[in-house]
């Protein structure tokens, strides 16, 4: 099973996190279901959380002003140990142990939990009130005081 075309993903806002955070998802599960390891390059994006698309949009240009915010640091915190959880089904996967990945993959924790927590902060990230630049106001002429 391949990751690829998941991998090579651009972030540039919450919404494409969430989708490429679902998107590792159901291909684990799909890995797990169809019985077929998952693929070298998908195996070693699992193992480098700073090479991972969501990474390296948490740390781009589209997060700086977030960069000081818990909300941002949670997510950063959520995103390593999402990773540590889909490594270990992973592996479980490439071991051929495809129905403890299923249980793995279906239980509220470890997994469930850390995927749910992980989107959660990636959605608050895009509610942060230093993660939208303030909105211009239109600019009024000055009024005239008349005498």
């Amino acid at each position: 099973m391949s990751a690829e075309t998941y991998i090579a993903k651009t972030i540039e806002n919450a919404p494409d996190a969430i989708a490429s955070h679902v998107r590792w998802k159901i291909s684990l599960m799909l890995a797990a279901r169809m019985r077929e390891p998952l693929s070298a390059r998908a195996i070693r994006s699992l193992q480098h959380p700073e090479e991972c698309s969501i990474r390296k949009w948490l740390v781009s240009e589209h997060t700086l002003h977030l960069r000081g915010t818990p909300e941002y640091h949670a997510a950063l915190e959520l995103h390593t140990a999402f990773h540590g959880q889909m490594l270990a089904i992973a592996n479980l996967i490439n071991a051929g142990d495809y129905e403890q990945a299923e249980r793995l993959l279906n239980a509220a924790e470890p997994f469930q939990n850390t995927s749910t927590a992980l989107a959660n902060a990636i959605m608050a990230l895009d509610r942060t009130p230093a993660g939208k630049p303030a909105a211009q106001k239109e600019r009024q002429p000055a009024m005239r005081k008349t005498v």
